[in-house]
């Protein structure tokens, strides 16, 4: 498996399934000391993501003689890597509900970031 054709996997299940989140993201300038601030202007920032219920990782196998109980009930938000996410942003699906990001993980192949990845909870 090359990083290409990680990339191209995630943008093709982007294109066919993905969902679009908005998020609000205070606007950074730089002033005139050439240092970067935040304003209180905020930016409404759109991307087409994927909202999976499985975490992805290209090397899992999966495993189908579990027996018993061993569900997850966590949401999973899977990015490219030029989607800017972070820990604690609250995203809004296309259903209208709030998600709060986790700890966002990202996976390289060779030095070449192909995904960005994080677990999602529900936020009123």
């Amino acid at each position: 498996m090359t990083s290409a054709n990680i990339i191209k996997l995630i943008k093709r299940f982007t294109d066919q399934y993905g969902v679009f989140v908005t998020w609000i993201e205070p606007e950074k300038i730089v002033n005139s000391r050439g240092v970067e601030t935040f304003t209180q202007n905020n930016l409404m920032k759109t991307a087409k993501v994927l909202l999976l219920k499985d975490k992805f990782n290209p090397l899992q196998v999966i495993n189908t003689g579990i027996i018993g109980l061993g569900q997850n009930y966590t949401r999973y938000i899977l990015t490219l890597p030029e989607i800017e996410i972070k820990k604690d942003l609250v995203i809004t699906d296309n259903h209208e509900m709030k998600w709060k990001l986790g700890v966002v993980d990202w996976f390289d192949i060779g030095g070449i970031p192909v995904c960005k990845q994080a677990a999602l909870t529900e936020v009123s």
